[in-house]
């Protein structure tokens, strides 16, 4: 996920909350903390019930959270969702109390399946032993020498002439490299 930085203009001011709990914030050095109506900040007002992390207060911050997105303050599209999933939530709860009713016991079970027959988990499994097996062998001496060289700062290297898969590069008198030649077909022209 992007991570997302709010742009704070002059004036404003800003809280976050790190994934570590830890709360930072920005553009309050230079306001008091309760300005002359007797309002405290509102960071500094979040900021403290962070820290405290008293449970009641923190459920009543949360239910005032869901009863402002209820009531529209986030917008008609967080109202929609809000409502959308309390509805869900309501059938969920009908649909469970439907079925201890009946005595019916329902219970979610996470069972795994294979998707694969007897043969390819036979085929996987002596492909992992055979990678397990070269991984027991350990690394190949050139490229341990190599590594070893790289470690201890060594500063020449030697190169060789690649000479796999290279074509002649001589020219015949029949082939030029670079031209292509069309033969047309003559027989369909004539029928």
């Amino acid at each position: 996920m992007a991570r997302e930085m709010l742009k704070l203009r002059k004036g404003d001011s800003a809280i976050m909350v790190k994934s570590d709990g830890s709360v930072e914030l920005a553009g309050v050095n230079d306001k008091p903390i309760m300005n002359d109506k007797g309002m405290v900040s509102p960071i500094i007002l979040f900021a403290a019930a962070w820290a405290k992390k008293d449970e009641s207060l923190l459920n009543h911050m949360v239910d005032n959270f869901k009863n402002c997105v209820r009531e529209g303050y986030f917008g008609p599209e967080a109202q929609a969702d809000y409502k959308a999933m309390e509805v869900a939530a309501e059938k969920e709860k009908i649909r469970q109390q439907e079925g201890s009713a009946s005595g019916a016991v329902t219970l979610k079970t996470t069972e795994i399946i294979p998707n694969i027959s007897p043969e390819e988990a036979a085929k996987h499994k002596a492909e992992e032993d055979a990678i397990k097996h070269i991984a027991e062998q350990g690394q190949d001496p050139a490229v341990l020498k190599q590594m070893e060289a790289m470690k201890s700062g060594a500063t020449t290297t030697t190169t060789a002439e690649y000479t796999g898969h290279k074509l002649p590069e001589t020219n015949t008198a029949d082939q030029e490299v670079g031209t292509v030649t069309i033969e047309e077909n003559t027989d369909n022209e004539n029928q």
